[in-house]
């Protein structure tokens, strides 16, 4: 599913080829729960 408003990891990861991977760890678990929350926010105001 393609969506302007929600990104994967590694779609994330894609666009911003200057990330670390020594930052991977770190960086993709908390990036993932903000998209997952903004999705689901988003979602909310829609349904």
């Amino acid at each position: 599913m393609e969506s302007k408003y929600y990104k994967t990891w590694e779609e994330y990861k894609a666009d911003n080829p200057e990330i670390k991977e020594s930052l991977e760890p770190m960086m993709a678990p908390k990036l993932q729960k903000y998209e997952d929350m903004l999705f689901n926010f988003i979602l909310s105001l829609v349904l």
